[in-house]
């Protein structure tokens, strides 16, 4: 250890050093760190709280637009049970339509059957008709050539000449050609 009387020296003495240097050095610090130190900290504790301001912004924020979600779930769920009750009216609709559908055709064809039956009866009845006409024709032209004579055939011919020279209004005779 260097003494005092000889001037000034170093004191090698860690702990009285260390004391002494707190000593002289925190006071000084104190007193001129002390506003840029308060500075330095009221700027953080700014930085801090506007930070926290700021989330809780955005938690409200976010909540809101939960909120808002939410609602609008609500109601598209809302919107899905209208859609399906409709989906089930409609359904019921479209097939209450197709029945009525298919009954109207049904009708329809029925009444096309029955048309469809009436008119091959009468295209039966009709060929038949013609079947018969045709064989009392023939019929009535054997018999007739089987009687005809040449003076029957002479008669005829004059009545049915007598007929084409009458003037119309004049009675016409009637021609006969019977087999006796």
């Amino acid at each position: 250890m260097v003494s005092l009387a000889e001037g000034f020296g170093f004191n090698t003495n860690l702990l009285e050093t260390n004391i002494l240097n707190l000593a002289v050095v925190l006071p000084l610090v104190f007193s001129l760190g002390k506003d840029t130190f308060t500075k330095t900290l009221d700027l953080r504790l700014e930085k801090i709280l506007g930070s926290l301001r700021s989330a809780d912004d955005r938690f409200k924020q976010a909540q809101l637009q939960l909120d808002e979600a939410k609602a609008g779930l609500a109601l598209a769920g809302k919107k899905v049970i209208d859609i399906e009750s409709e989906k089930s009216k409609t359904i019921e609709a479209l097939h209450l339509e197709e029945a009525k559908q298919y009954e109207a055709l049904y009708k329809r064809y029925d009444v096309l059957e029955k048309e469809t039956i009436r008119l091959a009866q009468e295209k039966l009845v009709a060929s038949i008709r013609q079947t018969l006409i045709t064989d009392a024709f023939a019929a009535a032209l054997i018999g007739l050539r089987a009687c005809m004579t040449v003076e029957r055939d002479y008669d005829y011919t004059n009545a049915k000449i007598a007929q084409l020279s009458m003037l119309p209004g004049d009675r016409k005779p009637r021609v006969y050609i019977g087999c006796s």
